[in-house]
C-alpha cells in the first residue's frame, strides 16, 4: 500500500477535520527518523519501510499520511501551530537537532521526577504541554507546515532527530481528527477500530493535559532534564498502564 497524501488543508471543508486535527500526532516535513538503514526524512517513508522502535527494534510501517496546513489556516486556528523542541532542550543530545511536531504529538519523558509522580520511569506527554520550558515553543511558519503520520501494527516509540517520540496512536480523538478518506483506509488495515469500544493499547502511559503541565512545572522548578540518560536508570522501562 502506498503512502496516502491529502490535499492542502485549505481544500478540505469537513468540520471534523478543521476542528479536531489538533488531536492527531504528526511529524513536520524534514524530520529525520531512525531506520535500520540510517536516518530518513519523514516525507520519504512509505508503507512497507522499516523504522527503528525503542522497544521492539525494526518494525514495518503500515501506513503513512501527509497533509499541508497553510499559513492562513494556522493564523485562523493557532491551536494547529507546530511546536519546536530545540536541540538538547529535553536533555543532552535529546533531540540532537531541532524537532518540530504537531501540538498533540507525544514525546517520551524519562526522569526520577516521572517516577516520583507516576510510579513509572517513562511516560508520554504531548509537546504542547511542555511549552513553558526553555527551548520548547510554538512556531508560526510563514509558509505553513507539512504534517506527516506514521502508523505501525502497534503503538511504538520512534527516534526522531535523536529524541524518542510516538508513532500515530489511533485513539478515538485521533481517529476523529483524520479526514474520512484516511479513516477508511486505516480501518481497512485494522478492522478492530470499527468497534466503538475498542481502545488500542499505548506503549507507555499517556498523560492528560493537567498531568503534563504539572510534570513540566516540576521539571522547570527543579531545573531537571525531561530525558535523563543516567546509567542508574538504564533498563528501567515499563509498558503502558
Amino acid at each position: 500500500m502506498k503512502t496516502y497524501f491529502f490535499k492542502d488543508y485549505k481544500d478540505y471543508n469537513s468540520a471534523d477535520f478543521a476542528i479536531d486535527y489538533q488531536s492527531v500526532d504528526c511529524f513536520a516535513t524534514g524530520t529525520l527518523i531512525a531506520t535500520p538503514g540510517g536516518l530518513r526524512r519523514v516525507e520519504t517513508l512509505q508503507a512497507g519501510d522499516l523504522v527503528t522502535t525503542r522497544d521492539e527494534g525494526p518494525q514495518v510501517l503500515r501506513w503513512a499520511g501527509h497533509v499541508h496546513v497553510n499559513a492562513r489556516r494556522l493564523d485562523q486556528q493557532p491551536n494547529l501551530r507546530p511546536i519546536r523542541i530545540a536541540a538538547n532542550s529535553l536533555g543532552p543530545g535529546h533531540p540532537k537537532r531541532d524537532l518540530v511536531l504537531s501540538p498533540q504529538h507525544r514525546v517520551l519523558v524519562r526522569s526520577p521526577i516521572v517516577q516520583r509522580m507516576f510510579g513509572v520511569y517513562e511516560i508520554l506527554v504531548a509537546a504542547k504541554h511542555l511549552v513553558t520550558l526553555p527551548g520548547i515553543e510554538v512556531m508560526t511558519p510563514p509558509h505553513g507546515v507539512g504534517y506527516h503520520h506514521l502508523l505501525l501494527d502497534h503503538h511504538q516509540i520512534l527516534c526522531s532527530e535523536g529524541a524518542w517520540t510516538e508513532s500515530l496512536y489511533l485513539g478515538p480523538q485521533a481517529m476523529k481528527g483524520l479526514p474520512a478518506a484516511a479513516r477508511r483506509e486505516i480501518m481497512a488495515l485494522f478492522p478492530e477500530l470499527k468497534t466503538a469500544e475498542f481502545r488500542p493499547p499505548s506503549r507507555r502511559r499517556l498523560l492528560d493535559g493537567r498531568e503534563g503541565r504539572r510534570l513540566a512545572m516540576r521539571h522547570g522548578k527543579n531545573r531537571k532534564h525531561l530525558f535523563d540518560a543516567d546509567k542508574t536508570m538504564a533498563g528501567q522501562r515499563l509498558l503502558s498502564v
